[in-house]
């Protein structure tokens, strides 16, 4: 378990900012007037778990007990002083799928927010560093933390977008430039994190959508405007995923338009081999027969005459499969 808490207390003299290591370092600072929490804990376990539900007992047990399962949909409920939120962030651990997500869990009221996650988050991360940089964030309010911590996980997702779009580029060089097979497994593998994607970012869309526009005691009036921002930012994101769905399922039907004309070319051709050869195949036969009386049978130069022949009519088909763009 890793714990990393910011206490900024607004009623000492200009503020004072404290930096906490563990959840016994926050107890003098519940319960204080003036005092802003932010609490992180990676990789709780239940006695951690149970150990910040008695130091905050208004949490409600629906929330708390959320707090040690993983795979919750993203949500956000209201309670009596607080909500719970459910957001999903991106992880960028090594050797982790690009959209292998982590689910960053939120207790948001009026003085304090916690969160809560299983792995390792860049967006808490940066959202932390900012604050140790300034601390006035804090001071403006746990919400606008919150709001740092979601925008931070949105705009995370752009790079994501620049990587799907590099993915496009080279999928339809791969089917227009230079066919290769394997175009067709990459196509279905990105419009299967397309899909996956989407089904993500779907709740998390009406999610900022109650955060903009719903009101809720613990959310200042000003920092929905804040949210109305990042709302925008993940339409762009949805807006964005649809086309990419529009996009590979076209350049899935090219791809299959592609095969089916490098096949019809590959018919063309041997059609045009085999009607070179056939009335080769015919005079051959013809010459082939045994008769003891034929036609130039006996003549020195009748072998010589005959290719010759031959190779007149295979030219003339071949010039005039060519006159007529056959070839």
């Amino acid at each position: 378990m890793s714990v990393r808490a910011y206490a900024f207390c607004t009623g000492e003299p200009k503020g004072t900012f404290h930096v906490l290591t563990s959840l016994g370092d926050i107890k003098p600072h519940l319960n204080r007037d003036g005092v802003r929490l932010w609490i992180d804990i990676e990789r709780p376990d239940q006695p951690e778990i149970d150990e910040l539900s008695r130091l905050f007992p208004q949490f409600h047990p629906l929330a708390v007990e959320d707090l040690a399962h993983t795979g919750i949909r993203p949500k956000v409920e209201e309670y009596d002083d607080h909500i719970f939120i459910v957001f999903r962030g991106l992880n960028f651990n090594p050797d982790s799928h690009i959209l292998d997500t982590i689910g960053l869990k939120m207790l948001l009221g009026k003085t304090f927010l916690v969160t809560v996650h299983r792995e390792p988050l860049r967006s808490v991360a940066a959202v932390a560093s900012r604050l140790e940089a300034d601390p006035g964030l804090l001071a403006r309010g746990p919400d606008r933390v919150c709001h740092a911590l979601i925008d931070q996980i949105v705009d995370n997702y752009f790079p994501l977008l620049d990587q799907m779009d590099d993915t496009l580029e080279r999928i339809e060089g791969w089917i227009f430039r230079e066919f290769r097979r394997e175009a067709l497994e990459e196509i279905f593998s990105l419009k299967k994190d397309v899909t996956r994607w989407k089904r993500e970012a779907s709740p998390q869309r009406e999610i900022l959508n109650l955060l903009s526009n719903r009101s809720y005691n613990v959310i200042d009036r000003s920092v929905q405007y804040y949210f109305r921002d990042v709302y925008d930012h993940i339409l762009r994101i949805m807006d964005a995923l649809d086309s990419y769905r529009d996009v590979l399922s076209g350049a899935a039907d090219s791809y299959i338009s592609q095969v089916s004309n490098r096949m019809n070319e590959v018919m063309k051709t041997l059609s045009i081999v085999a009607t070179i050869i056939l009335p080769l195949s015919l005079v051959t036969g013809v010459f082939g027969m045994n008769f003891e009386v034929m036609p130039g049978l006996k003549n020195p130069t009748g072998f010589w005459e005959l290719m010759a022949a031959m190779a007149a009519i295979a030219v003339g088909l071949f010039l005039f499969f060519r006159w007529r763009k056959w070839l």
